[in-house]
């Protein structure tokens, strides 16, 4: 899971970069269209029979994985800035136990109670004052690209939690390419209606190597460790480690496109992850004495 926050962080700047040279309608289109092509292949070196009932189930895990959960990322990003994003994300573990709950596979307590309330919190501080702090035009265009952002987190905890025992069941690359080829035939047609052949044949060297690497080392490499982990592991558990994506990708940022952490960022960022570790405390502890 390590492997997958580093690859996770360098996400958000890919992205960036492509989304300079590509509407967020033309990238995601060559990035499913791409990785799409990558799983079908998989799927046919390593058929697996699933159920009519399930497959319908993961066609659906696939409208939330990409044209809703990317539609909404693609578009944030392009509106507001890579460690923005990035610590957006870290609220992930939050709304995969707070699904989780719902489902009932987790247990609550005041001290996880506690941490969604600091996690929320921080989140609220970034978001209100992203555009004021940002000394720079256009901070109502920030502040709904954090919102935009704010429902992909959801959306990916939804694709998470309900993931799982499809992971469990039927394996990490039967799951996953299904959602991922499901997905990508979804958005098919949207994409070509709003993307320009013109803008591909534009497109920079670094415009195709920010794609690539969203194509290999985050659609295909980063989801299957995604998902590989959650056939293992408790998806709250799983989740947590995505709060170490602010850190790397605030270095990424700050190396790449001279991000500032301002203090409302900094504070922000610290409630959050402290209201994460709070909520997930517990847990991790009855865990390990389980396997002790």
């Amino acid at each position: 899971m390590l492997l997958h926050s580093a690859l996770s962080a360098g996400t958000y700047l890919a992205a960036k970069r492509a989304l300079g040279e590509l509407s967020p309608f033309e990238l995601a289109l060559a990035r499913f269209s791409m990785a799409a092509l990558v799983y079908a292949g998989l799927l046919r070196l390593r058929p697996r029979k699933v159920t009519r009932r399930d497959l319908l189930s993961l066609c659906v895990l696939g409208f939330v994985a990409i044209p809703l959960n990317q539609g909404l990322f693609l578009f944030g990003l392009s509106l507001t800035t890579p460690g923005h994003a990035a610590l957006l994300y870290a609220m992930t573990p939050i709304f995969v136990f707070v699904l989780a709950l719902l489902r009932r596979e987790e247990r609550s307590s005041p001290w996880k109670s506690v941490g969604i309330a600091l996690a929320f919190s921080g989140a609220a501080v970034v978001l209100v004052a992203r555009g004021q702090l940002s000394g720079q035009p256009g901070g109502d265009r920030a502040l709904v690209g954090d919102l935009l952002i704010l429902l992909a987190v959801i959306s990916w905890a939804v694709y998470a939690v309900w993931g799982k025992p499809y992971a469990e069941r039927y394996g990490v690359i039967t799951t996953t390419g299904i959602t991922i080829v499901s997905g990508s035939l979804l958005y098919l047609p949207v994409g070509l209606v709003f993307s320009s052949t013109a803008s591909f044949r534009a497109l920079s060297p670094a415009g195709w190597g920010s794609v690539a690497y969203l194509v290999v080392l985050t659609s295909v490499v980063s989801y299957l460790l995604y998902y590989w982990a959650l056939a293992r592991e408790d998806a709250s558990r799983v989740a947590i480690w995505s709060n170490t994506q602010p850190v790397l990708t605030a270095l990424l940022a700050w190396a790449v496109y001279g991000d500032r952490l301002t203090p409302s960022f900094v504070a922000g960022g610290v409630l959050v992850i402290v209201g994460v570790l709070l909520t997930q405390q517990r847990p991790l502890q009855r865990a390990h004495k389980l396997r002790e």
